[in-house]
């Protein structure tokens, strides 16, 4: 619901405030009812790990250091505010990048790079006879670390990502192009034709991240010969059935006192309709002739 209020962000109490396109929006907050999954676990003991070692690992002279870096690292802008970083932020900012993409710890400052710019250019999905396979389009060497985030695939109507979660660094380049399928797929699955994909690709040096760069692109239909192949495979005529379902597929209950075999009533003790006791003749066979 949008409303008229200070600029505000985040959870208070049960309600949460964020900033939509139409400008301020309340919600109500809404519990998560699902257990995290394995990824997110595994990042948020990385992040408590990290958090503890400011206090048991660093000394009083490289918590100086490390807040005099802080102090000259802008932080991500909320409510178009910004300000520069404690000590203990830097240490944790840099020290959960370097433990993500597997890199050694270090308890020192490490100097700040300089990125040149990167070479990685858009998204290109195919969907052949493989199945979708999602590619990242580089025109040179990679000099730094590229980490890839993703988005679990969404309309194509949709115009602006949400929230992304860690993939993978990208991988060396084949012919120009660099291969994430499957590390897509293994965390969020095959993407439909018609769905969206929004990737984001950040360099990464010595924990040091540069600045997001954002691509995206639609999954095609497969070549029409696919599409023959498959639909020549389900070719039978389908009839219609003018009954139930299950009467369709041969599994409906019988009724009451009938058989499936037959529609002839059947004594409830018996297996089978009893036999008339005698045959009936027609009429004029008979001996007596009608009154």
């Amino acid at each position: 619901m949008k409303i008229l209020d200070i600029p505000r962000s985040g959870k208070c109490g049960l309600t949460v405030a964020f900033q939509s396109r139409f400008g301020l929006c309340l919600r109500q907050y809404v519990p998560q009812k699902a257990a995290l999954t394995p990824a997110r676990q595994h990042v948020c003991a990385v992040f408590g790990n990290i958090s503890r070692k400011w206090s048991s690992r660093l000394t009083n002279e490289q918590h100086h250091r490390w807040t005099l870096a802080g102090a000259e690292v802008m932080s991500h802008p909320r409510l178009g505010q910004k300000g520069p970083l404690t000590g203990q932020q830097f240490w944790q900012a840099i020290s959960t990048v370097r433990a993500i993409v597997g890199l050694p710890e270090t308890l020192e400052v490490p100097p700040r790079p300089a990125f040149s710019q990167s070479n990685v250019g858009p998204l290109v999905i195919e969907n052949g006879a493989d199945g979708v396979r999602l590619y990242l389009v580089v025109s040179g060497e990679l000099n730094e670390d590229i980490m890839v985030f993703g988005q679990e695939p969404c309309s194509r109507g949709r115009y602006k990502r949400r929230n992304v979660s860690y993939l993978c660094l990208l991988p060396p380049p084949i012919g120009g192009r660099s291969e994430i399928t499957r590390q897509y797929k293994a965390k969020f699955g095959e993407p439909r034709p018609g769905q969206k994909v929004f990737l984001v690709i950040c360099q990464e040096k010595e924990g040091w991240k540069g600045l997001d760069q954002e691509t995206s692109a639609t999954v095609p239909e497969p070549p029409a010969a696919l599409q023959a192949t498959a639909e020549g495979a389900d070719s039978h005529l389908v009839y219609m059935h003018t009954g139930c379902t299950g009467d369709a597929d041969g599994i409906a209950a019988p009724l009451a006192g009938y058989t499936q075999a037959s529609t002839e009533p059947v004594d409830r003790v018996g297996d089978a309709p009893e036999a008339p006791s005698e045959e009936k003749k027609p009429p004029g066979e008979e001996g007596d002739a009608p009154v």
